[in-house]
This record gives structure tokens, C-alpha cells and sequence, in this order.
């Protein structure tokens, strides 16, 4: 019976993280067509989907740091977290890692979404299922705004 029950978690585990994968992808698969984007077809790539919102974000300003190119960042930052996932003993590493990805997704969303960016990104931090739901709001929209107006949330040091 157990071994009944453990085969059924992980077919239902399976299909839920299909279907969160598979979301995920069409959603950056139609924001990139939508806005131009020639290689759309990226999204269907795990870890490299991940390209087309740094693509869009462009570059990142943390403390007066520039951080570019950031889909090149977030391919790996994403690549990163999901090999400490697999490893204990790093949670610490993992937490700052996953606030570095809100940081830039906030901004994703900004460009989208200037009101909802706070709430999208911090809900975000949750896992995958809210930001499929918010990648699927934001599959048919362009661009609100260029990536050189985000408000940055934190000041440059001088």
C-alpha cells in the first residue's frame, strides 16, 4: 500500500510540475513574441528560458553595481539555485540568491506592470506556481515602459 501511495505522489508530482513547466514556457515564449524577441524559442529550454527575461530587464543596478549581461546572470543564477537545491547545507546562499532573482524579477514586472510589480515579485518568492500565474497575466502584453526608467529600490553609493 505504501509503495501504491508513494507511486501515486509522484505521478501527481510529476504532472503538476509538467504542467507549471509547460505554463511557464508558453507564457516567455508569447511575451517574447510580443515583444519582438527573435529567439522565442528559448522558453521551451529549462534554465534557459530564463535569457528572455533578462533580455528584457537588460541590466541591473544593486548598490551602484551594474550587473549585466543579465540574462546570462539569470540563466545561471537559476542554473545555481536549482544545484544548492539539490545539495544541503547551503540555505543561507540559496535565501540571498532567491532575493537577487525578486530583485530582477520586480523589475521584470515593472516593465509590465508598474502598480502590481511589488506584489508579482514578492509573491514570486512563494515558487514556481505564482509565477506561472503571473507570466500567464503578462503572456499577451507588451512593454509598458523602457528598462532604463525603473526606479531602482535601493540609492547609489557615491
Amino acid at each position: 500500500m505504501l509503495t501504491f501511495l508513494t507511486g501515486v505522489t509522484l505521478t501527481i508530482h510529476l504532472i503538476v510540475d509538467l504542467a507549471l513547466y509547460l505554463c511557464i514556457a508558453f507564457s516567455l515564449w508569447n511575451i517574447a513574441r510580443t515583444n519582438h524577441l527573435s529567439f522565442a524559442w528559448i522558453a521551451f529550454v529549462p534554465f534557459l528560458q530564463y535569457a528572455i527575461i533578462g533580455t528584457l530587464c537588460e541590466e541591473y543596478i544593486l548598490w551602484g553595481v551594474r550587473i549585466r549581461p543579465l540574462s546570462l546572470i539569470l540563466v545561471g543564477l537559476n542554473f545555481l539555485q536549482f544545484f544548492l537545491s539539490l545539495i544541503s547545507g547551503f540555505f543561507l546562499l540559496n535565501i540571498l540568491l532567491n532575493l537577487l532573482m525578486v530583485l530582477i524579477l520586480h523589475k521584470f514586472f515593472y516593465l509590465f506592470h508598474p502598480e502590481r510589480a511589488m506584489f508579482y515579485a514578492a509573491l514570486s518568492m512563494l515558487g514556481e506556481i505564482p509565477l506561472a500565474i503571473f507570466l500567464f497575466l503578462l503572456r499577451d502584453k507588451p512593454i509598458q515602459m523602457s528598462a532604463a526608467a525603473y526606479p531602482y529600490p535601493f540609492p547609489n553609493r557615491k
